[in-house]
C-alpha cells in the first residue's frame, strides 16, 4: 500500500512546471506515484458504481416486466400505483402543492440508489460518554514525517474509540461525619453536612436513598420489569445492599410525591386531547383474583348462576393525542376499557369539540355512556392481520387485502411527509385511499352475496369484519386527524406485559395503581423524548414545588425549558471558550450531565484547530 503525503498547492505548482520542463527530481518520482494511484482507486470506484447501478435498473426492469395488469392499472383520478409507492401521476385534481416535488426530492428507496446505513451506532449516539483527549507528543505538528522524512505533519481529524464499562445500576458513598462527646454533659458535637446528605432522598438516618436512586428503581421495576427480588439478588454481589421491602417503601413513597404530577398529565391528556387510541389487555392482581373466587364459589354453595360475575382483570392502555404532546395512561383492576373512557371523558369539558377515538373491534370498546364525545374508528391494521391470518389457505383474498392496505398506509405516509394538517389529509385519503378500500369492500360483498364463503370458514371472520365495521374502518376519511391504526397504544401495553411477565402478578390493588401511576409518567416521558431517569430525578428533588405548580413538570414542558438551559450553557461556554483561548489553556470543569443524574467531564476544554495553509492529501 502506497504511504500518504501531504504536499502543498505551490509544491504541486512546481512540480507541474518541472514536468513540462522535463526535469524531475529524483524526490518527485514518489509523489509522482501517489498520484496516479491515486487516480487508479478513483477509476476503480466510478467504474464500481457504475456497474452497481446498471445491476440495479436491469433488476428494476426485470421487476417491472413481471408486474400483474392489476398492479400497472390507473385508478380512478388517473394515476398509477406501483408496487412500493404512493400514486405517481400529474397533479392533477386531488394534488397537493409540493406533492410533486416530495415524490423526487423525499423518494429514498431502494431504486433510488441511496445508500443504506451499516446499522451500527456511531460515537454520537453514546451522548453520556465522558469525553477524554488524548494529545499527541508536543512537537509533532508542524514537523516533518518520520514516514517519508519529506512532508509536514498538519492536524486530522481524531480517532475515537467508544470504551463501554460495566457498572451496578446502584452506586452508593460511604459518609463519615466526625463526632465529639462531651465528657460531663453527653452533648454529641458531629461535623457539619450530615443534614444535606439526608435531605437529598427517602430513608433514614442510617441509609438514605437519593433521588437519582428512586427514579432509577422506578424505570427499572415498572418500566425494565426487573422485580424487587432480582434487583436485591444482583445487588448483593455488588455490595450494594437493595433488599426488597425497602425497594417497596422507595417507590411507595415516590408515588405520593409525584401524584400531583399524575393528575395534572391525566386532566392535561383528556381536556386538550385530538385523538384518543386505547386497547387493553390480561393482568393478574392476586387479592381481585382471590376475591373473584370466593364470589363465585358462594353462588354456586348457594346454587345460583355465576354468569353475571366478571372474572376478568385487565390493564388498559391509554394514548391521548395532544397539541403539546402525548400522554399515555395505564389503568389496572377489574374493568373493561369501556368503563376507564367513561371515567377519563367525565373530566372533559361539555362544549368541547368530539373527540376522535380508535381501538379495535371489541364489543366491550364501545360499551360506554359517553358515545356523544367521541367519532369512534376501528383500527385498520386489526382488519389488515385477520387477513394475513387466513393468506395460506386464501392467498387471492389475502393478495387484495394486502395490496389495498399497502397503498392506504403508504398514502398516510406520504401525507406526513407533505406536512398536510388534518383537514388536507383526511381530503388526500378521501381522493387516493376511499377507491382503494371501496375495491376491498366490494370483494367481501360479492363473497357474502355469491355464497362463496360459509360462517364456519375461516375466511368468514375478515370479510364480516369488513362488511360490519366499514363505517369505522373508513372514518379516517370521513373525519379530519383520524388515525389508521393503534399500533402506538399497542406498543406501550408492551410495559405491563413486560412487568407481568417478570413479576407475575401485583399483591393488592394499591399496589397496581401504584405501579400504573409510575408507568403513566415513564411512558409518558419516553413519548415525548425525554430521559425518564433525569426526569423523575428533577421532579422528586423539586417535589415541594411540584405539588404546588405541577403544570410546570409535564414532560414537554421539562423537555423545552432543558433544552433552553442547554442553550444557555453553550452560549456561555461559548464566551468563556474565546476568554479562555486568550489567558491559555483551562483545566477540565466538572458539570452536570442534562439528562443523566452524574457528573460527567466537560470538554469544552478541547483545543482548536487551525489550518497552516491549503494542503492535499496524496496516496492511496
Amino acid at each position: 500500500m502506497t504511504k500518504a503525503i501531504t504536499i502543498s498547492l505551490d509544491a504541486l505548482q512546481h512540480l507541474r512546471a518541472r514536468i513540462d520542463r522535463q526535469q524531475l527530481e529524483v524526490d518527485d518520482w514518489a509523489i509522482i506515484g501517489a498520484l496516479v494511484s491515486r487516480q487508479i482507486a478513483r477509476t476503480q470506484s466510478r467504474l464500481t458504481r457504475l456497474a452497481t447501478k446498471a445491476n440495479q435498473q436491469a433488476a428494476e426492469q426485470q421487476q417491472n416486466a413481471g408486474k400483474t395488469d392489476t398492479e400497472s392499472a390507473p385508478d380512478v383520478q388517473g394515476t398509477s400505483h406501483s408496487k412500493d409507492g404512493p400514486p405517481i401521476g400529474d397533479c392533477g385534481e386531488g394534488a397537493y402543492p409540493g406533492e410533486a416535488q416530495a415524490e423526487g426530492a423525499g423518494a429514498h428507496d431502494e431504486t433510488s440508489g441511496a445508500r443504506k446505513g451499516h446499522g451500527r451506532n456511531g460515537a454520537d449516539a453514546f451522548s453520556s460518554a465522558v469525553k477524554n483527549l488524548h494529545r499527541l507528543d508536543a512537537g509533532i505538528i508542524g514537523e516533518t514525517c518520520e514516514a517519508c522524512a519529506m512532508g509536514p505533519v498538519s492536524p486530522y481529524r481524531d480517532k475515537v474509540i467508544i470504551q463501554v464499562i460495566g457498572q451496578p445500576i446502584f452506586g452508593a458513598i460511604r459518609h463519615h461525619f466526625e463526632q465529639g462527646r462531651c465528657k460531663l454533659c453527653g452533648a454529641i458535637l458531629r461535623a457539619e453536612g450530615s443534614e444535606l446528605v439526608l435531605e437529598q432522598g427517602l430513608g433514614t438516618s442510617y441509609v438514605t436513598y437519593d433521588w437519582s436512586a428512586c427514579a432509577m428503581l422506578i424505570v427499572m421495576h415498572y418500566f425494565a420489569g426487573a422485580p424487587f427480588k432480582r434487583l436485591e439478588a444482583l445487588h448483593q454481589g455488588w455490595g450494594v445492599p437493595m433488599p426488597d421491602a425497602n425497594q417497596w417503601r422507595i417507590v411507595d413513597a415516590c408515588d405520593d410525591r409525584l401524584c400531583p404530577l399524575y393528575n395534572a398529565l391525566e386532566k392535561h391528556g383528556i381536556r386538550n386531547a385530538t385523538a384518543l387510541l386505547f386497547d387493553d389487555t390480561g393482568s393478574m392482581i392476586i387479592d381481585v383474583r382471590r376475591t373473584i373466587h370466593n364470589e363465585l364459589q358462594a353462588l354456586e354453595l348457594l346454587g345460583e348462576s355465576t354468569k353475571g360475575v366478571r372474572t376478568g382483570i385487565n390493564a388498559t392502555g391509554v394514548h391521548l393525542e395532544t397539541e403539546d404532546g402525548k400522554v399515555i395512561l395505564f389503568f389496572t383492576g377489574r374493568h373493561h376499557a369501556g368503563e376507564i373512557i367513561d371515567r377519563l371523558l367525565a373530566h372533559r369539558k361539555a362544549k368541547a369539540n368530539k373527540l376522535v377515538s380508535v381501538t379495535d373491534a371489541a364489543s366491550k370498546n364501545f360499551s360506554h355512556d359517553q358515545t356523544d364525545k367521541l367519532e369512534e374508528a376501528v383500527c385498520n391494521a386489526h382488519c389488515y392481520l385477520k387477513f394475513r391470518a387466513v393468506k395460506d389457505q386464501f392467498p387471492a383474498e389475502y393478495a387484495v387485502a394486502g395490496e389495498v392496505y399497502e397503498q392506504v398506509f403508504d398514502h398516510d405516509d406520504r401525507a406526513k411527509a407533505l406536512g398536510l394538517d388534518p383537514d388536507e389529509r383526511m381530503q388526500y385519503h378521501r381522493t387516493h385511499s376511499m377507491p382503494l378500500m371501496q375495491k376491498l369492500w366490494q370483494m367481501c360483498k360479492d363473497k357474502i352475496d355469491e355464497h362463496l364463503v360459509e360462517p364456519n370458514s375461516p375466511l368468514w371472520e375478515p370479510i364480516s369484519f369488513v362488511i360490519n365495521q366499514w363505517a369505522r374502518l373508513t372514518k379516517f376519511c370521513e373525519v379530519a386527524g383520524v388515525p389508521l391504526h393503534t399500533n402506538s397504544v399497542e406498543q406501550t401495553l408492551i410495559i405491563p406485559v413486560r412487568y407481568l411477565a417478570g413479576s407475575f402478578a401485583y399483591k393488592t390493588q394499591n399496589g397496581a395503581d401504584v405501579g400504573d401511576r409510575h408507568m403513566s409518567l415513564v411512558a409518558s416521558a419516553n413519548a415525548n423524548g425525554v430521559e425518564p431517569v433525569a426526569f423523575l430525578t428533577a421532579c422528586l428533588r423539586d417535589h415541594e414545588d411540584l405539588a404546588k405548580r405541577p403544570e410546570y413538570y409535564l414532560p414537554w414542558v421539562y423537555r423545552d425549558r432543558l433544552e433552553q438551559d442547554q442553550l444557555n450553557r453553550a452560549k456561555q461556554q461559548q464566551s468563556h471558550n474565546r476568554t479562555s483561548r486568550s489567558e491559555g489553556p483551562v483545566p477540565k470543569d466538572q458539570v452536570r450531565h442534562p439528562l443523566r443524574p452524574g457528573i460527567h467531564g466537560d470538554d469544552s476544554w478541547m483545543r482548536t484547530r487551525a489550518a497552516d495553509g491549503a494542503t492535499t492529501e496524496l496516496g492511496a
